[in-house]
Order: C-alpha cells, then structure tokens, then sequence
C-alpha cells in the first residue's frame, strides 16, 4: 500500500506535471531556434529530457540532455551531447549530497567539486540549454534557498549562484499576470517567469545576450 501511494505522489517535492513542454528562442528579437523538454516522474525521480535546434550567428547547433532530480530534487545525474559543424562532445555529471564528478567538453580528465561555502544543495545548468533552468524554480521553492552552488556541465566548473531582488522592469506583455519572477544575479543576471500553482517556466530571458525562450502553448 505504501509503495502504491508514493507511486501515485511522485517524487515528494512540488515539481511541474509530467509532459512535453515547448519553447521558441530569440535573439535581439529575430527567431533562432526550438527547445523542449519532456518531464516523466516516478515514485524516487523526475527526470527532464532535453532537445534543442538553433541556428545562432550562421551556426547550426543542437543538444540532448537529460536531468535526472531526486525525490528532494536535488540533482543525480545529468548527461548531455552537443553538435557544433566542429565537434560532438559529450558531458556527464554525477552528484552526491555533498561532491560530484564532473565530465566536461573542456576537461581531459574529471573533476571532483564540492558545494561552495555557505551553500547546501547543488543546481545543474548548461549556459543556453533549458533544462537546469526549468528545474530551478520549483528547486529554490522545495529547499527556501536563494544561494546554491551551480555546475557547469561543458566547463565542468563550480560556482555560486545567487539570487536577487527581481529588477524593476514591467511584465513582459505575454508573460500571464498570475506568474511570480525568479531572478538569478550572479553568475550572471537571468529571469525566469514562472506559474506559481505549476512551477512551469513560461519565460526565461537573459539579457546580457537579448536571448529570451519563450513557452508555446
């Protein structure tokens, strides 16, 4: 009985609906791309597959990934593969509640990282990929933290993420009035609009790039 009712629960902390979730991207206003991913839940894990297609400055670039959160949505394992016209590398992450090993795109051999001092909990994101970015609201929300350690999965590096007092700027015009505003300020600024009852990003933008992904439905 007890194994058929954490089925039913999922994993024990909030976390957005299992499903496909679509997103389009711009840069300086013009189209680049489609991201998506795909969100698939079991009574100790959710796990966010990634796929992504853009054309950036003539460039045609594409990734998978695959992110897979505990049941406190601390993250496991993160695995990705990334197309470049110059190379096809492929990166892995494994965590532990308080270290993990990380294989990058950069790195020749692994690298072991520690949670930076004054942080409890681990975030997995890839610069201009979604699925880290999709986690860390309902993430920040479950554990009531606004400083966690960030790994990057192609430089295989720590550092600390913090979040800020959201900027003064009005809603974007297709951002729903119901959405709260998760905004990131170190390492570097991005904002994350997001449905509070859901916890499912509608907008992520990161402005020192004019970069904006926005959810289709």
């Amino acid at each position: 009985m007890l194994s058929a009712l954490l089925l039913a629960a999922g994993v024990g902390a909030a976390f957005p609906s299992a499903g496909v979730y679509r997103y389009t991207a711009t840069m300086s206003g013009e189209n680049i791309g489609s991201w998506s991913v795909n969100v698939t839940q079991d009574a100790s894990h959710a796990q966010i597959d990634e796929n992504s297609n853009a054309s950036v400055m003539g460039l045609q670039v594409s990734a998978t990934a695959s992110l897979v959160l505990g049941p406190d949505l601390d993250p496991l394992r993160y695995t990705g593969t990334y197309h470049t016209p110059m190379q096809s590398p492929n990166v892995s992450i494994d965590v532990t509640a308080n270290e993990a090993t990380a294989s990058g795109a950069m790195t020749s051999q692994p690298r072991h990282l520690t949670l930076a001092a004054g942080t409890n909990h681990f975030v997995v994101v890839e610069p201009g990929l979604l699925a880290g970015l999709f986690a860390l609201p309902a993430q920040l929300a479950a554990w009531k933290e606004t400083t966690v350690t960030w790994i990057t999965p192609a430089t295989a590096q720590a550092q600390t993420l913090r979040v800020g007092t959201p900027p003064s700027s009005s809603r974007p015009s297709d951002v729903p009035a119901s959405d709260a505003l998760l905004s990131v300020e170190h390492p570097i600024a991005v904002t994350i609009w997001y449905d509070p009852a859901t916890l499912v990003p509608d907008e992520i933008g990161v402005p020192s790039q004019n970069a904006v992904l926005r959810r289709q439905r």
